[in-house]
């Protein structure tokens, strides 16, 4: 029996609660009460209603199947939800069962994106509060006032202004230098001020003259200079601005590193190029969850290469995978077969891991 199963995200999402979508191929099934078991590839243990894992089979029954679209679907809750979206990089199987929990059929599990944990209610309530609260600081209103000439006008600029008063005032007084023998030294000590005020004014603008100079000088370098050491261009290399550059794992864990390597564009050979310098650098966690995710993604051919790094036939021995496994190649070659059912190659080899 071919099956496609699915969980999906509800319309709007609902944290921790998904619909459980299985379509059969064959149309041999028809609508009924269904058990399913929830396999984890990695290590072949079992989703246990307690949201824990054990190695044993474990059936968890489900009410409420309703027919949906062209197959049959249930609403499940955060006992199935949280624990199939708490490690990203996994890959999970679903082996469906009747009422009297016997294998009907089984199939790769696909994850919709848009599935958010329960955890993820809390946060986007906190977010939105966020989100209300921000405008409401920017948006508050400023109060202004007029502004007089006199408040823009600086300090230095009012002194000035007030300089030629003063000496109109005293004009008048040059006629008494001839009766008053103390008038002629105050006549001349009011030039020599004068004099000076200019002279330190000029020695101020020379001064910022010459430290501008310097600064220019300094900052922008001479000819000479630029053409013996040459600015470095503007535009980044492109390595530093690939977000999948080997030399961002430094300064950031794993996950994190993944989260934002995947949003590149990049062809499929390009992400294989990335998950070689991975494993080159054993990075085994990261290369695994790039595997993963642009497989599941439905790329046939990095779906195939994940699937040859376990396949006992094509295994190279290698800190990232230094052991075959028959089960995984089969679950990865199953995961080609579902975005390239004439794929040759992926049906020989899942036929014969099968067995």
């Amino acid at each position: 029996m071919k099956l496609r199963i699915s969980l999906q995200a509800l319309d709007p999402v609902v944290p921790g609660r998904a619909r459980l979508y299985v379509r059969d191929l064959e149309e041999e099934l028809s609508l009924a009460s269904y058990s399913i078991a929830i396999l984890r590839s990695q290590d072949r243990h079992y989703l246990y209603a307690e949201q824990a894992w054990g190695s044993s089979l474990r059936w968890l029954p489900l009410q409420g199947w309703e027919t949906y679209e062209d197959g049959f679907a249930v609403l499940v809750d955060a006992g199935i939800v949280d624990p199939l979206l708490a490690n990203s990089s996994e890959a999970y199987q679903l082996v469906l069962g009747g009422s009297d929990e016997q294998e009907i059929g089984k199939s790769t599990l696909k994850l919709d994106k848009a599935i958010l944990p329960s955890t993820a209610g809390g946060n986007a309530q906190a977010m939105e509060l966020t989100v209300a609260a921000e405008p409401t600081k920017v948006a508050e209103p400023v109060e202004t006032s007029p502004v007089s000439v006199e408040q823009v006008v600086s300090p230095l600029a009012t002194e000035s202004a007030s300089a030629p008063e003063t000496v109109v005032e005293q004009a008048p007084e040059k006629p008494r230098q001839e009766h008053v023998s103390a008038s002629p030294a105050a006549a001349p000590s009011n030039k020599q001020a004068g004099g000076k005020a200019w002279l330190w004014i000029v020695l101020a603008v020379l001064v910022l003259g010459i430290a501008a100079a310097v600064a220019y000088f300094f900052l922008k370098g001479s000819p000479q200079d630029s053409a013996a050491f040459p600015e470095a261009p503007p535009v980044a290399s492109s390595a530093a601005a690939d977000a999948c550059a080997m030399e961002k794992l430094a300064g950031m864990p794993g996950l994190q590193f993944v989260q934002e390597c995947v949003k590149e564009s990049k062809t499929s050979e390009q992400w294989l190029a990335v998950i070689a310098q991975a494993k080159q650098a054993q990075q085994c966690d990261v290369a695994q969850r790039l595997y993963v995710h642009k497989a599941q993604a439905g790329d046939v051919q990095i779906a195939l290469a994940y699937a040859r790094e376990y396949d006992p036939q094509t295994h190279q021995v290698q800190p990232c995978f230094s052991q075959a496994n028959p089960a995984t190649a089969a679950y990865w070659y199953e995961t080609v077969l579902l975005s390239d059912p004439a794929n040759a190659q992926a049906k020989a080899r899942y036929e014969e891991l099968s067995k």
